[in-house]
């Protein structure tokens, strides 16, 4: 018997397609704006950590910068390889999901701070479909859809 697959299902794939898609776009917007966050960075290192060495406020603006942009887009190829496993019926997808969503939220919360105008702006967006995309995986009509995967 096959069960076909709730919409409530294709509709969270999607949304998780675009949730990762808006994240990509921010960290490419960020990483074609390198300049624009090292900049900021280095005004709130400055600012909070005046009394360490002008090498050490260097070296961490450009980890940060690095963990902000490169953060990003791991975010978004691992919400879009966990949206593919849930779309397939994997229900340990919910999960994995569920934990890159509270991810992705604290990524921009802190990337805003730096990021520039129209990344700081789409931010929230790709935030809002993550969230939604988590509603619908979890709706009472796809329990039936994942549980014919378990074995």
């Amino acid at each position: 018997m096959t069960v076909r697959r709730p919409t409530a299902v294709a509709v969270s794939f999607g949304m998780w397609l675009a949730a990762a898609g808006v994240l990509l776009l921010v960290s490419v917007l960020m990483g074609l704006k390198i300049v624009t966050v090292e900049d900021a960075l280095r005004a709130i290192i400055e600012h909070d950590y005046p009394a360490e060495s002008v090498d050490i406020r260097e070296r961490v603006t450009e980890l940060v910068a690095l963990v902000l942009v490169g953060g990003g887009a791991v975010l978004a190829a691992a919400m879009a390889g966990f949206g593919t496993m849930l779309h397939a019926g994997r229900g340990g997808a919910r999960f994995a999901l569920a934990a890159l969503v509270v991810l992705a939220a604290v990524h921009a919360h802190l990337a805003r701070a730096v990021a520039p105008t129209i990344a700081a702006a789409v931010l929230p967006v790709g935030i809002v479909i993550a969230i939604a995309a988590s509603v619908a995986m979890l709706l009472p009509g796809t329990y039936g859809w994942f549980a014919r995967n378990r074995r």
